[in-house]
């Protein structure tokens, strides 16, 4: 569903056709696309804040404007998850394949490269102790396509403790290219939206499970799981803490498809037809 939102910026670099659904901007991009624009970004130096909505950004988008603005304020929103492909088709928007962020950063690391890009340098900021340190060495030892050049993990602290001058000069002192965050989402957002403009790395992502899949202490699940929309049950296996969360998801999701179906069906209802006078 293509519609104009007052909220949303121009894309400095090309024109975007986005399809809204429930007060959250997709892009209807093919994962080879993305890739791209990724590799675009990097070698031109754009600026290129990417969101990849799931279910769970899409649900506490609802409660929380300033989580849905840095959604709306990204130069590139991807849908990560099968229940935005299904909302996506009930709601006629044409967004037809799903685009993770854990898949895309694969594709980063492992896709070969054209003659004029250099491998991909990134920065992990965040998750816990020691992982980073783990995912950084599993890049560099086996990825002709990306570079891990730092990483940090700045704690639990506030947006203050962890938006200080000494640790952006620390990323920006790695002259990285693609600033990957794990904070959690809303806080990951928030960290975004106030030190983007900071840091000299042209593309940054909060891609939560990443640092995790890479470091190999969380093992992503099946492709056939992913294609089904399935992960959330392997998920909730690797990492039992998640159920609340998708049991949660899932109870609104039920909600959120019968309330549509029901507009839809209101919508579609004939309306009554005066009838013609009578001579």
């Amino acid at each position: 569903m293509q519609t104009p939102y007052p909220s949303a910026p121009a894309h400095p670099a090309r024109d975007r056709a986005l399809h809204w659904i429930l007060g959250l901007p997709f892009d209807a991009m093919s994962l080879a696309e993305a890739v791209q624009t990724v590799r675009n970004a990097a070698r031109q130096r754009t600026p290129l804040f990417i969101s990849t909505p799931n279910l769970n950004f899409l649900i506490a988008s609802q409660k929380d404007p300033a989580f849905r603005n840095s959604v709306i304020h990204s130069d590139l929103s991807l849908a990560d998850g099968m229940p935005i492909l299904w909302l996506a088709k009930l709601l006629k928007a044409p967004i037809r394949e799903r685009v993770a962020g854990s898949t895309l950063f694969e594709q980063l690391r492992y896709s070969p490269l054209e003659p004029e890009d250099r491998p991909l340098r990134v920065y992990f900021f965040g998750g816990p102790d020691g992982v980073a340190e783990k995912a950084a060495n599993a890049i560099n030892q086996d990825s002709t396509s990306m570079q891990c050049v730092g990483y940090c993990s700045p704690g639990f602290g506030s947006l203050d403790d962890i938006s200080t001058p000494e640790l952006l000069a620390h990323i920006n002192a790695s002259e990285a290219d693609f600033v990957v965050v794990s904070l959690g989402a809303k806080k990951g957002q928030a960290w975004i939206e106030r030190n983007r403009t900071h840091l000299h790395a042209p593309i940054i992502s909060h891609l939560g499970a990443v640092v995790n899949f890479v470091a190999g202490n969380v093992q992503r699940a099946p492709v056939w799981m992913q294609r089904v929309g399935l992960e959330w049950f392997w998920r909730i296996k690797e990492e039992p803490n998640l159920w609340r969360r998708y049991f949660s998801d899932g109870a609104f999701f039920l909600a959120l498809v019968f309330s549509c179906l029901k507009d839809m069906k209101l919508n579609k209802a004939p309306k009554n037809k005066k009838s013609p006078p009578k001579p």
